[in-house]
């Protein structure tokens, strides 16, 4: 599938999956009779996601997800008359590329943004979108820190990634764990996850070894020196708050060393940005019996998930792109309906308006119940812990 030709592209076909209803239903009267006497200018939305390098696989599962709902919507009319038109930029999960999509994209005349994956490729872009003055609704990103800025036009579909770190805190107490060893990426998410997780184990009463957070370069595929540190500290848990490629490496090695695995003896952590096949496949034996952390609305294994429209998605997204969806995608496609459902609410696509219809916005989506606190964190986010088993994520029991 050529992805390029996504791009610039009035969305007006596809079709409604009836399993679906109860959320498109939510958005579906935006396209109003407004638009039956006269064609109305399209609704430029921006889609800033990867399209190349390691996560460009994450990035295209988003994307084709926002591209079902932006289907669905267009088939009803649209938004308030107006027909969707998706633009999407690579940001490559690179800062310097994702400025200049931004930069390109509001060039473009977009009305709005949906989207970001890396949240150490979104971060400096947020000052550009908000001096744009236009929504900016993340499905993915989910630093902590990009609800810290002040920014009013910030929206996180995806809840903030400080729940992994006290999701991991839970574990290891439940576990009676109180020696862990932490390691990030040097990335923005990776960096304030594994601060949030210290900070929890540590008011469980456990202890972070090594003297706090290590850290390992993004482009490091060596973990010799770490894994020789955590086997000389004593730790029986190890808590991963990077992405999937190196934590099936990090995975592999700590197997080979006998410090994970059928005779190893502690037990191996991963934070949300490493829930991915490309872990399982990556890591391969070795990911069976270690552990992840992730909202319950990701995780494809929750209870949350589940539902009669989310197995109606599933099935719809595979007979479109012949693929399975991602565990992101259906955050994808609540994202494009939080923005329809804003501009119904305000019966206006007004950037300002439509962010003001962010702030109020209170729907029920692929991915359960959808709305905001004041700095646009995802509110009511509920927590899984993820056990590999048998090359398959499975929720672990008991969940701490």
């Amino acid at each position: 599938m050529n992805r390029k030709s996504f791009k610039a592209r009035i969305l007006t076909s596809g079709v409604l999956v009836v399993g679906m209803l109860t959320v498109v239903t939510t958005v579906s009267s935006v396209g109003a009779a407004s638009g039956a006497t006269k064609k109305l200018a399209p609704y430029l939305v921006g889609v800033p996601m990867p399209m190349t390098g390691a996560e460009a696989q994450a990035g295209t599962q988003i994307y084709n997800a926002e591209l079902m709902a932006a289907q669905q919507l267009n088939a009803h009319g649209g938004v308030l008359g107006h027909q969707i038109k998706l633009i999407e930029e690579d940001d490559a999960c690179d800062a310097g590329t994702a400025v200049n999509a931004a930069n390109l994209l509001v060039s473009k005349g977009v009305q709005a943004e949906v989207g970001g994956y890396c949240s150490g490729a979104t971060l400096p872009v947020e000052p550009i979108i908000a001096r744009a003055g236009i929504p900016y609704v993340m499905p993915a990103a989910n630093s902590p820190q990009l609800t810290t800025g002040g920014y009013k036009n910030v929206f996180l579909i995806d809840p903030s990634g400080a729940g992994d770190g006290v999701e991991a805190a839970a574990f290891f107490k439940q576990q009676h764990i109180s020696k862990v060893f932490i390691i990030d990426d040097q990335s923005s998410f990776g960096v304030a996850i594994a601060n949030a997780a210290a900070s929890a184990i540590k008011a469980k009463g456990g202890t972070v070894l090594a003297g706090g957070v290590q850290s390992i370069p993004a482009t490091s595929n060596d973990f010799a020196a770490v894994i020789s540190q955590i086997k000389s500290s004593g730790a029986t848990g190890i808590y991963w708050s990077g992405y999937f490629s190196q934590a099936a490496q990090f995975a592999t090695q700590l197997n080979a060393a006998g410090v994970i695995g059928t005779h190893g003896t502690a037990k191996f952590v991963v934070a949300d940005g490493s829930v991915d096949a490309t872990y399982l496949s990556g890591a391969g034996a070795a990911a069976n019996g270690t552990y992840a952390t992730i909202a319950a609305l990701a995780s494809g294994v929750g209870n949350v998930l589940g539902t009669n429209a989310d197995k109606a998605f599933n099935v719809a997204y595979h007979k479109q792109f012949k693929s399975a969806p991602g565990p992101y995608s259906a955050f994808g496609y609540d994202a494009i309906m939080a923005l329809a459902g804003a501009a119904k609410h305000v019966k206006s696509i007004v950037p300002a308006r439509v962010i003001a219809g962010l702030h109020v916005l209170q729907f029920n989506g692929l991915t359960g119940k959808v709305s905001f606190d004041k700095t646009g964190n995802r509110l009511g986010a509920v927590m899984d812990l993820l056990e590999v088993v048998n090359g398959k994520y499975v929720l672990a029991k008991p969940q701490p």
